[in-house]
């Protein structure tokens, strides 16, 4: 055997053929894992080298030809690894010398006797195992160092010292934290200093408690990269050993977490917000797995059942509902699991005992693998609802079974409904009698009396009936005296329904005072909230609209001050205008514009439309308000003004170069320069056409090519007024962009640099920070030097993740830089704050990101991010 595990495949060259068919019957037989070629000569030997793989040669010295230390020489130029072993009869110290420095592996010399063979095949393993054993270690080496190289962070060796002094750091820490790993390692940036100084202590505490307890550690915290930026690490290891000081030697692994951070924490604050908005609602919430038990509940499961969480942890849906209705719910319940959807209104009994009826809606729901979960929804007291359906169908019913006649007239006086008695006294069917007027089967001037009636109660506040003698005309003509008792129906907002009218024949039974109260009528929601105020500001009414403009259920807002859902100087102006109703009895209504607060704070633009309430005797009684959601105008207007301010700022430039070429061309009679201002014209019109194009798409870019930065950079400089303004460019290189919106940016910034960059253009620190504004340019003579003459120079160049463009101005305040790009900014009196808003902007669309920061000379430097730093 081998002993390895692997055949050895072995190249014997002997120019004896009886000798070499007898070692590799020796070899093969005696060694199972050994496999022999042979041939006769050197040559043959090279050749079949160069034709197949072998992994130890065996040679004879002696040969015809080429001998054997010659093919040893010539296998080392080739192989230089491939053990080689010189097995001849004729030895001596020379030859075992030569062999030697021609680098044999092994020199062995024939003897008697089949031993020998046993030693051959021994020195071959050995010198294969060997060989195997290197090329094994040299591929783990290499492995290791790629995957180091791969990792995404660093691998580091450091001494257990308060600032961490390491003394190996992979190539991972430029991309991890901004410096070079040499510097690092040479100590000429400590580790220690990196992280955050409210993390030192407790990091080296959490570090030290492992190795004292001879475990490995895994810590996270925060460090400040070479670029100032705050960076979360994790990082991982352990002490493997000491150095001769003593001092425990720190092996590990660092990465940037930042991202992982981030999400974690935004998931962290979607829960709690998800936590508390659930535990808001006023409705029950609920979460049921599939065998039923209580997964989930908010606290308004808690306050409505009376049970501690601790006791709803322990029991089923079950258990909640009256016994009554179990059957009803696992219908519906195996429905929802089976269906997806489901609806069932059962009764559920309270921890002291009391009843109430509710309506559960449930969905099916799947964990994150898909599978069943069970059923999430939500459960509304309905206890109300039915109460007051029960107290309709009771009326209906006495209605219904009432002697007395009974009728309803909508608003234009049509018959809306009449009752079984009114069928048999006029003597015709319902169907005939509903949709009819009242004149069909009463004198026309017995129903202008009623509607007189109708018309005072309306007036007067303080009656609610009226009576009045009336004539009915049956269908074979007989016609009764009636008296009809009338009232007028009104909805939910007060605003006058239809009337309502009993009758009792006078002239067939005795008059009795009875009083029919009105159906319960209810409003349909409208699509805008719609209220009422008494006169001291409190909610009397609100529809059902208001809860999703102001989050409110109306019960909540009625009997609360307007002051809930409005700030304070808005009902200020507010009450003026009602004042101004007051006071002109012409005025119907008046109309203003404000803000509405919801539960969290935020507030929504509105426009109300406000109604004095009818009152008596010309008091005031309150008002009537409509409300509109008017975000969505609001927003848009805000976009026009952007727009025009955008459109005013993007074309000023081009349209200086034609007012300046054009000048120019009539003072010097120098022609050429309409070619310029011609170009600048079309550069208008492009414009133009682009800002139409970002007013219809918004953030977003056009057809993308690769662009050439250097290109496009002398082009955007040749369209703006530049004076005695340099443009330098280092390196070049292409970016995928939409050309027309990248060269808008370097217009803007090469704009911002020159007349922003130079000390004569600003008075102060935080005179002039809005970088591309087109307002309050300087002369050509000011604004483009510094100091005493020197002109501002403007840089164009590559970084390792994009490009930048630089000046050696004043530079931008450290305190300003985080603000510049805001739309709007500027501390400039004619700036119109919207110029670095553009940059911004156009490198969002194109997915990069975008900073400011001093350049080396102090001026403002912009990078563009365009690819992941690596």
């Amino acid at each position: 055997m081998s002993g390895h595990g692997e055949e050895i495949s072995v190249l014997h060259v002997d120019d004896d053929p009886d000798l070499g068919d007898l070692v590799a019957v020796h070899l093969e037989q005696t060694h199972d894992g050994i496999s022999v070629c042979t041939e006769r000569n050197a040559a043959d030997g090279l050749e079949r080298l160069s034709d197949r793989a072998f992994d130890c040669v065996v040679s004879d010295h002696d040969m015809p030809g080429m001998d054997g230390l010659e093919f040893l020489k010539v296998v080392r130029e080739e192989y230089e690894e491939l053990p080689f072993i010189l097995f001849t009869g004729k030895g001596n110290e020379e030859i075992a010398s030569d062999a030697i420095s021609a680098g044999v592996t092994e020199y062995l010399q024939k003897g008697v006797g089949t031993d020998q063979y046993a030693v051959l095949a021994n020195r071959i393993e050995r010198a294969v195992g060997e060989r195997r054993a290197k090329t094994a270690l040299e591929e783990s080496e290499r492995m290791l160092s790629t995957l180091i190289s791969n990792l995404p962070g660093l691998v580091y060796r450091a001494r257990n010292e308060t600032d961490w002094p390491m003394t190996f750091v992979s190539d991972g820490a430029m991309d991890l934290v901004g410096y070079r790993s040499e510097a690092i390692e040479r100590g000429e940036v400590s580790w220690g200093n990196l992280i955050k100084d409210a993390e030192t202590e407790r990091l080296w505490e959490t570090v030290q408690t492992c190795i004292a307890a001879n475990e490995p550690f895994e810590v996270t915290y925060q460090i400040e990269t070479a670029d100032g930026e705050t960076r979360w690490m994790w990082e991982r290891g352990r002490v493997v050993g000491t150095n001769d000081d003593g001092v425990e030697i720190l092996e590990g692994f660092i990465t940037d977490i930042t991202a992982r951070e981030e999400r974690e924490r935004e998931l962290a604050n979607q829960r709690a917000f998800t936590e508390k908005l659930i535990d808001s609602v006023d409705d029950m919430f609920y979460v049921v797995g599939a065998d039923g038990s209580l997964v989930r509940w908010n606290d308004t499961v808690s306050a409505v059942t009376g049970y501690t969480d601790e006791k709803l942890a322990s029991i089923g849906i079950e258990e909640l509902i009256v016994e009554s209705d179990h059957e009803k719910l696992w219908c519906v319940f195996e429905e929802t699991l089976e269906t997806g959807y489901g609806t069932v209104e059962v009764g559920i009994e309270t921890a002291g005992g009391e009843r109430l009826q509710y309506e559960f809606r449930g969905s099916r729901i799947e964990d994150e693998r898909g599978d069943l979960f069970g059923i999430a929804g939500i459960g509304r007291d309905i206890t109300e609802r039915r109460h007051r359906e029960r107290e309709l169908k009771e009326y209906r019913t006495l209605v219904e079974n009432i002697g007395d006649p009974m009728y309803i007239l909508d608003t234009d006086g049509t018959i809306e409904m009449v009752n079984e008695a009114m069928s048999a006294h006029l003597g015709y069917e319902r169907s005939e009698i509903i949709g009819s007027k009242p004149t069909r089967f009463m004198p026309e001037e017995d129903v202008e009396k009623a509607t007189a009636h109708i018309r005072d109660l309306l007036d007067d506040d303080e009656r609610t009936w009226a009576t009045f003698e009336m004539r009915t005309v049956s269908a074979d003509g007989t016609v009764r005296i009636n008296e009809d008792k009338v009232a007028p129906l009104f909805d939910d907002d007060g605003a006058f329904d239809g009337s309502v009218g009993v009758i009792r024949e006078t002239t067939a039974r005795k008059q009795r005072e009875r009083e029919l109260e009105r159906y319960e009528t209810i409003i349909e929601a409208v699509g805008d909230p719609v209220y009422t105020l008494d006169d001291e500001g409190v909610f009397t009414y609100v529809n059902e609209a208001i809860a999703q403009l102001a989050g409110f259920e109306p019960d909540e807002l009625i009997g609360d001050h307007i002051s809930t859902v409005m700030a304070g100087e808005d009902i200020n102006r507010g009450n003026e205008l009602i004042q101004t109703m007051l006071s002109d009895p012409t005025r119907q209504n008046v109309t203003f514009e404000t803000d509405i607060v919801d539960q969290t704070g935020e507030h929504t633009p509105i426009e109300i439309h406000i109604a004095l309430l009818p009152a008596a005797d010309g008091e005031f009684n309150g008002t009537a308000g409509v409300i509109r959601d008017i975000s969505d105008q609001k927003e848009k207007e805000r976009q026009l003004a952007e727009f025009a301010s955008v459109v005013s700022h993007d074309l000023r430039n081009p349209l200086n170069v034609v007012k300046g070429r054009i000048s120019v061309a009539r003072t010097s009679g120098d022609v050429s320069h309409l070619d310029a201002a011609e170009s600048a014209a079309d550069r208008m019109d492009e414009l133009i056409n682009d800002l139409l194009t970002l007013a219809r798409q918004g953030d977003t870019v056009g057809e993308t090519a690769m662009v050439d930065l250097a290109a496009l950079a002398g082009q955007a400089w040749a369209d703006v007024e530049t004076g005695d303004a340099t443009l330098e460019k280092h390196g070049t290189a292409t970016v995928e962009a939409d050309a027309a919106r990248l060269r808008a940016v370097f217009e803007n910034l090469f704009r911002n640099s020159v007349e922003h960059g130079s000390t004569g253009s600003r008075t102060g620190s935080g005179d002039s920070v809005e970088h591309g504004s087109t307002n309050s340019r300087p002369g050509a003579d000011d604004s483009v030097e510094r100091g005493d003459s020197a002109p501002i120079t403007v840089s164009v160049g590559t970084t390792d993740s994009g490009f930048y463009i630089a000046d050696d101005g004043v530079g931008i305040p450290p305190e300003e830089q985080a603000d510049v790009f805001e739309r709007g900014y500027t501390t400039s009196d004619a700036g119109t704050g919207f110029g670095l808003a553009i940059v911004a902007e156009v490198a969002q669309a194109h997915g990069w990101e975008v900073s400011v920061t001093d350049s080396e000379s102090g001026g403002a430097r912009f990078e563009f991010t365009t690819t992941p730093e690596r």
